[in-house]
């Protein structure tokens, strides 16, 4: 097994020191400062988002700076020639890379990738080892959460910088498409963001369906959603009925941006004869958490029994997902928009909740907590033109302020611009292709 391994590994190493990279489209990701810190530099998020794509460009970077390329290493624990691997084997990388490569023994700027490590049992071990031992960067990604927090919480402890890979922000898509974000813009470039707005509204930022054709993008997406499904769920949990995975994740896809209740997807299941038990609907959700598929942002309250008792309202990873699964195009226009807010503010927050005022349960979309303990209150609606739609906005906003003792709100929208004083509270309505362009301060 050991010699299949190695060989394996000699073959993979010699293809990736031949092979051309592929170009990456630029992404505001930064490595960790290497020179300065011994960390592992860890890169979580959902498939195809652009974990190995930041990598890439990581090492773009080295070879520009003059670093040969056989000063990187790079493996996909996903390669099939390597079924079976196990931590015994992580050595062979080791030994087999420097017998390829023995004039880079004693250097000190070797980059190592290691690719969804996470699926071999046993990798932090390793990693740690190479952190204590040996003098050389470090990265490695994995699309399981709940996997990576645990043994980065345990063996490598304080040794891990951890970053959350998304697809591609709005600003990063207006970069791609040659326009420098949030600068002085005229008439004809304001026209072209308003414009790719809503491209991205409807499509999303995964790196593939953005350089790939309109038409083949619910295929790409609903591929994307099959192998999570199939690989970082039935197949890590050795679950028997993918069928029912699958009617579960299509159903919570399909109603996006609204609290879920999973009794009533349990409930609804049941009645057309689909057995499964509430409490694996509740382990199967929890599953595309991890696997970063879906983000949920439960209800505000001091109270842990008051949050655990309301539904956690939930999103997609991108907004293009809405699109893929869609069947109720009006609904889901609104959908995108507070989606797409939703994934805006969780680059950067991680308390993210929604909230219903006291005494008439007016829902504000987002209670967001800063690093301050500050609260910001922020509502998510396509128009303002609508004076019943209005009307509903404002006035959950207004109470929410009331509540909380705030003087100022924010409603995004899709291409609406105010500022409203109401009742001695502040709003502003600004559209979301302005607003996305900034990076938010923690």
């Amino acid at each position: 097994m050991k010699d299949n391994i190695k060989q394996a590994i000699r073959s993979i190493l010699n293809e990736f020191e031949q092979r051309d990279l592929p170009k990456p489209v630029p992404r505001e990701i930064s490595p960790p400062p290497f020179q300065k810190i011994n960390k592992a530099w860890v890169l979580m998020g959902m498939r195809r988002s652009g974990k190995t794509w930041s990598a890439y460009q990581h090492i773009q970077l080295r070879q520009n700076q003059g670093l040969p390329k056989n000063t990187n290493l790079y493996v996909n624990f996903e390669d099939d020639r390597l079924a079976g691997f196990e931590i015994s084997h992580f050595q062979i990388i080791l030994d087999t890379y420097f017998e390829l490569y023995p004039q880079n023994i004693n250097r000190q700027d070797l980059f190592f990738c290691f690719d969804e490590i996470h699926i071999v049992p046993g990798w932090e071990k390793f990693i740690r080892r190479l952190i204590d031992t040996e003098k050389m960067q470090i990265c490695v990604t994995g699309s399981s959460a709940e996997m990576l927090s645990k043994e980065l919480g345990t063996t490598l402890g304080g040794r891990a910088w951890p970053q959350e890979v998304f697809p591609f922000s709005f600003s990063e898509f207006l970069q791609f498409h040659a326009i420098e974000p949030n600068t002085i813009m005229n008439s004809k470039t304001q026209a072209q963001i308003r414009h790719l707005a809503t491209e991205y509204l409807l499509y999303g930022g995964f790196p593939e369906v953005i350089l790939g054709p309109k038409e083949l993008h619910n295929t790409l997406i609903q591929g994307y959603i099959d192998a999570v499904i199939l690989r970082d769920i039935v197949k890590r949990y050795a679950i028997r009925n993918a069928d029912i995975i699958q009617k579960f994740i299509v159903r919570i896809l399909r109603q996006l941006a609204t609290p879920l209740s999973i009794t009533k997807v349990y409930n609804t299941l049941k009645s057309i004869g689909l057995a499964v038990g509430k409490n694996s609907l509740f382990e199967y959700f929890q599953y595309f958490e991890d696997a970063y598929a879906i983000l949920s942002a439960p209800f505000f309250s001091l109270s842990e029994k008051v949050r655990q008792v309301n539904p956690k309202k939930v999103y997609a990873v991108d907004p293009g997902i809405i699109t893929a699964y869609s069947i109720k195009n009006d609904f889901e226009k609104s959908a995108r928009l507070e989606n797409a807010v939703f994934i805006h503010l969780r680059r950067t927050f991680n308390n993210i909740c929604y909230y219903k005022t006291k005494h008439q349960k007016k829902e504000v979309d987002f209670v967001i907590t800063r690093l301050n303990g500050e609260l910001i209150l922020i509502q998510a609606c396509v128009k303002m033109d609508d004076l019943e739609t209005r009307e509903r906005e404002l006035s959950a906003l207004i109470d929410a302020c009331r509540e909380f003792g705030l003087n100022q709100g924010t409603i995004i929208t899709e291409d609406h611009e105010e500022a409203i004083n109401q009742e001695g509270i502040a709003i502003q309505c600004i559209p979301f292709w302005k607003w996305a362009q900034v990076k938010l301060a923690p």
